[in-house]
């Protein structure tokens, strides 16, 4: 009989018996066979990562729409305004703002969420956290406050008072005649060029509070180049870029041509 593999005979030993263990080439062997498995199973682990947080994004989004419908049924269907300054600083829809000068420099600047106008019903909700594909760590990404809000933008024409063409006064949620194709909430981001540390040579990313159809562009198509967005019938669909903007990520863009806001006006 010969000896199992990776069995030799001991020499100093009589009889028959062995000394077990894998002798290097087997070693080898077994290390190429885990390492071809690796890499067979990590693109499906990848896609598996990726398809998480797109669903956890999904549910973020539908969260604040719901939270959107419960403030506005406790306020006649009227939208809230962009902005509001009060004793305490500068009460921005996502939350108010403290320090002055509208809060320091960038990155620094204070924002307190419990004040945010839709707070108090995403509490009721469960609450909402951050997109979990959100760059929010990367080097090319600028922070506008200490903290995140939650890198979700709001209809541009469901915002009361923002200081933008076509988009001042109140409205109400009955002017949305075509509730299955207009957007409420999505995946936002904007691209700076223009505050430090950001420059015209070194454009980065940084949150966004509204989206509209003209440039720059807001939708951040950032769940492997598609975003989420959250429908005025209740509805959250992943939609494709009609056009991607090269710089930082490369995942902002347009859902239509620049200037075409079909998904996003309230009456069209």
């Amino acid at each position: 009989m010969f000896p199992a593999l990776g069995c030799v005979l001991h020499p100093r030993r009589r009889g028959r018996l062995f000394l077990c263990g894998f002798t290097l080439v087997e070693l080898l062997v077994v290390l190429a066979i885990l390492s071809l498995l690796g890499a067979l199973a990590l693109p499906a682990l990848r896609h598996a990562v990726a398809a998480g947080r797109t669903t956890a994004c999904a549910h973020n989004v539908r969260q604040m729409q719901f939270a959107f419908m419960l403030y506005l049924h406790d306020h006649s269907d009227c939208w809230f305004p962009w902005r509001e300054d009060v004793p305490e600083g500068t009460l921005w829809y996502w939350g108010l703002e403290t320090g002055g000068a509208l809060g320091g420099a960038e990155g620094g600047r204070r924002l307190d969420k419990t004040r945010a106008r839709l707070w108090p019903y995403l509490q009721q909700i469960g609450g909402v956290e951050i997109c979990p594909s959100l760059p929010y760590q990367a080097p090319y990404f600028k922070r506008k406050f200490e903290i995140a809000s939650y890198g979700y933008a709001l209809n541009a024409y469901m915002i009361a008072g923002l200081p933008h063409p076509e988009r001042t006064g109140v409205r109400h949620m009955r002017n949305v005649r075509r509730p299955s194709e207009t957007i409420v909430w999505a995946d936002s981001v904007q691209i700076n060029t223009w505050q430090t540390p950001a420059s015209p040579k070194n454009p980065m990313l940084e949150e966004w509070y509204y989206l509209d159809g003209v440039a720059p562009p807001k939708f951040h198509f950032r769940h492997e180049q598609r975003l989420n967005a959250a429908f005025a019938d209740g509805s959250v669909r992943a939609m494709s870029p009609h056009t991607l903007d090269p710089r930082c990520d490369g995942r902002v863009g347009f859902i239509e041509p620049p200037g075409h806001e079909s998904w996003l006006r309230t009456n069209p």
